[in-house]
């Protein structure tokens, strides 16, 4: 009687099994991805490391920017002219001088991989099945920042990333950028058709610091990011680039077009910085400056933004420092000769600018693609929406001006850096729209304002160079590469990682051979073809 009373007893609770079984004080599966919790953290994760920033503790203090100052400051804004850096690295024997074996060349891989794919890996497992969108939008954000990765190195382990090998084979620069084109559109469908059935939905809201959760304004960078990685690979695949940019271009949402469009990392309570810029210039390092080529573009085009991107130095002007130059500390970064970066530590860190898109648009239309406008007003939208970004005026004038040109630069420390009037290396591109103007000056006058533009964006900066060697970046006064880069050309990509030599020895090997060159600075990258 007794067994029969337990077993209807067992029985009679078996309906409130689950209920009775649930700690009221934890989150169930359903829970964590109702609020998002199962992903959040790994997506904000990626977001301070596509380009890196430390937040601040709860007393304000964190730690320094020495990993944004070694990936972007040292190398996409010293090698696209925006910075001069004033500080002696490995006895003035680093990338500034293209000695590019020091241990820099780790940093950009280690946050790549460790950063953003790792826990884009677990936001796209948990998210993929019940919340796509959620996996769409981390997707977007990975593109983002292993488009920077595989510009910098070529080939990467990317396509494999996360499929149980310790050590992934590398794929070709080619295979990496197709893979994110289509990347790119299967998020961009998924959240065009999130959108299109709830225009006020959000995602990930509490956790994304770039647009609160906007899905439109998802859709819109995802378009502009195809659109930028369609130009790119203009030299190496035309069809392809024009395809992917007439799609991003026609698509319903379409492009970034306004400054409410802009992509940046946001100040929080839950995720407060200091721009790391900030911290590199005036804040505390003061490792860097104005840079000279930005010295000889604004102060010769008279430039009403000059003042938004430095600030004014003892001697009542605007002076930059050229990168790659016999360094002395003393003479550059204790004199108050050159110009500071006007970057307060409140500002917010920027992913991408409407500008932009213009610009990408206007040489879209150059080259006679679809781009919903003609290249002449795709250029003016493009500078204006630069002037209105940065709250500045004068737009108007500005484009009307067809006589200056960029100017000669003085180094007042060292004339030896000096880059005198009538010098091949001064750039000679007028402000204002040349209907009658070549194809390529025109390309070098979109380039040119594209490059002042999205300052200090210097990775797609040095990228934009690369591909079509515009804006005239002075090349270094000092060439530590042992002839392995052209000191004409430039520095063109930073070798393999030294602990892929020591960990992923034959896969890395391997990846040699898909560089079509040596591993070293001066090999030019896949879509890297102009001068072909």
């Amino acid at each position: 009687m007794g067994a029969v009373s337990l077993m209807l007893a067992m029985q009679g609770c078996t309906g409130q099994y689950e209920e009775w079984n649930t700690n009221p004080h934890q989150a169930t599966e359903e829970m964590m991805n109702r609020d998002d919790l199962s992903t959040g953290s790994f997506f904000v994760q990626m977001l301070k490391n596509v380009m890196t920033v430390e937040q601040l503790s709860a007393d304000g203090t964190g730690i320094g920017a020495d990993t944004y100052q070694v990936i972007d400051n040292l190398t996409g804004q010293s090698f696209a002219g925006y910075t001069g850096a004033c500080n002696i690295w490995f006895g003035n024997s680093n990338f500034l001088t293209y000695n590019m074996t020091v241990d820099w060349r780790d940093r950009a891989w280690e946050r790549a991989f460790v950063g953003v794919m790792t826990p884009w890996k677990e936001v796209y497992d948990k998210a993929r099945e019940e919340r796509p969108q959620v996996a769409a939008v981390a997707t977007v954000v990975k593109v983002l920042a292993m488009s920077r990765c595989t510009d910098t190195y070529g080939p990467l382990p990317y396509i494999r990333f996360g499929n149980g090998e310790l050590y992934n084979p590398y794929d070709s620069q080619q295979d990496i950028y197709n893979s994110f084109f289509d990347e790119l559109n299967e998020a961009i469908s998924v959240l065009t058709d999130y959108y299109t059935k709830d225009a006020s939905a959000k995602v990930l809201e509490e956790y994304d610091f770039v647009y609160g959760g906007n899905v439109e304004n998802w859709i819109k960078f995802a378009n502009t990011l195809k659109l930028r990685l369609a130009m790119r690979i203009v030299y190496a695949d035309e069809s392809k680039a024009r395809q992917m940019a007439e799609e991003a271009v026609s698509h319903r949402v379409g492009v970034m077009t306004s400054a409410t469009d802009i992509a940046s990392l946001q100040h929080d309570t839950d995720f407060s910085y200091r721009h790391p810029l900030f911290v590199i210039g005036p804040g505390e390092f003061t490792d860097a400056r104005m840079g000279a080529t930005m010295d000889s573009y604004l102060n010769g085009y008279n430039d009403p933004r000059i003042g938004s991107y430095f600030l004014v130095s003892g001697n009542g002007d605007y002076k930059g420092i050229r990168t790659g130059i016999n360094m002395n500390r003393a003479t550059y970064a204790e004199s108050d000769d050159f110009s500071d970066i006007a970057m307060g530590s409140d500002d917010e860190l920027v992913w991408m600018n409407p500008a932009e898109a213009y610009f990408l648009r206007a040489e879209g239309a150059l080259r006679g693609w679809a781009m919903n406008g003609t290249a002449k007003d795709l250029y003016e939208q493009g500078v204006r929406a630069s002037f209105e970004v940065l709250g500045v005026s004068g737009a108007d004038n500005y484009l009307a001006d067809n006589t200056s040109v960029p100017a000669p630069y003085t180094d007042p420390a060292n004339s030896g850096n000096s880059v005198g009037a009538g010098s091949p290396l001064l750039g000679t591109v007028t402000i204002q729209w040349d209907e009658a103007a070549g194809f390529e000056t025109n390309l070098e006058r979109i380039i040119t304002q594209k490059w002042i533009a999205i300052y200090p964006d210097g990775q797609e900066a040095w990228s934009d160079f690369r591909r079509t060697a515009y804006p005239r970046i002075f090349p270094v006064v000092v060439n530590n590469s042992g002839g392995l880069i052209n000191t004409s050309t430039q520095v063109r990509r930073v070798p393999f990682p030294s602990t892929e030599y020591r960990d992923n020895a034959q896969n890395v090997a391997a990846a040699v051979s898909l560089l079509g060159g040596e591993d070293n600075g001066g090999t030019p990258l896949w879509w890297d073809k102009k001068a072909d």
